[in-house]
């Protein structure tokens, strides 16, 4: 796999270098330097990087699933996310990133109309002016 493989490969999971990295058992640096061509990516990558892909399928379609549930309950329906800042502590979101929580309440809302996504943030801001 080349540098160039592995970054396209990454971004297309929708993946940060820290949550591929949180994935691989590896670290944020590692991935940088595979995908600046500093060194060389190991034959094994491209077998992980399907094994990621499958689990970020079958989490995803979870994951919607369970959220559009939940909002479907909910008299307001509301999906909180995070900003690129913060970080879960627990749970697929902590396990694979924020990005990929995003990407999880935007599918979820396109199945439920009149559901909102914002941070915590926003929604006490909006709580707050009625």
């Amino acid at each position: 796999m080349t540098s160039a493989e592995l970054l396209c490969a990454r971004e297309g999971l929708g993946l940060t270098q820290s949550d591929l990295a949180r994935l691989l058992g590896n670290n944020a640096e590692t991935i940088r330097d595979w995908e600046r061509g500093k060194t060389f990516t190991p034959v094994r990558l491209a077998a992980q990087l399907a094994e990621v892909e499958a689990l970020l399928e079958e989490a995803t379609e979870r994951a919607v699933t369970d959220l559009v549930a939940e909002l479907r309950a909910m008299p307001r329906p509301r999906a909180v996310v995070y900003g690129e800042g913060e970080r879960p502590q627990q749970g697929d979101v902590a396990r694979l990133g924020v990005r990929w929580w995003r990407g999880v309440a935007s599918k979820a809302k396109a199945q439920v109309p009149g559901a909102r996504i914002g941070t915590q943030a926003d929604f006490d801001a909006i709580d707050s002016e009625l």
